[in-house]
């Protein structure tokens, strides 16, 4: 029986909202990375990112969504930095990439809406 920290989820994000996932998360490598309690968790999910990306490259034609595993830690970091990226977005200033970051919020949270995300 699994640790059910270690429970794995498939998250499924459309294509362009998870390679704005994986340019916020690259943006933040080095510096999660120098964090020795983090270096593990942070590898992990980088080797997950990057795999789905190389998916991406290696395809004709480009797929509407991209779907991933992540343990529930690895779902924790990435929802956190993109509800991060979300906090700093100026009221009224709400575009596509806030569309996205919602997108990836929610679908990190299990689906079940974009939890802490501001209203509008």
């Amino acid at each position: 029986m699994t640790e059910p920290m270690q429970d794995v989820q498939q998250v499924t994000l459309s294509t362009q909202a998870f390679l704005i996932l994986c340019r916020l998360f690259d943006g933040c490598y080095d510096d999660m990375k120098q964090q020795e309690s983090m270096q593990d968790l942070v590898e992990s999910i980088a080797d997950i990112l990057l795999a789905g990306v190389q998916e991406l490259e290696g395809r004709q034609t480009k797929p509407r969504t991209v779907t991933f595993p992540l343990t529930l830690p690895q779902s924790f970091l990435l929802r956190r930095l993109a509800h991060e990226m979300l906090a700093r977005v100026p009221e009224g200033q709400e575009d596509n990439m806030t569309s996205w970051l919602q997108e990836c919020v929610s679908a990190l949270t299990g689906g079940a809406g974009a939890y802490g995300t501001p209203a509008t």
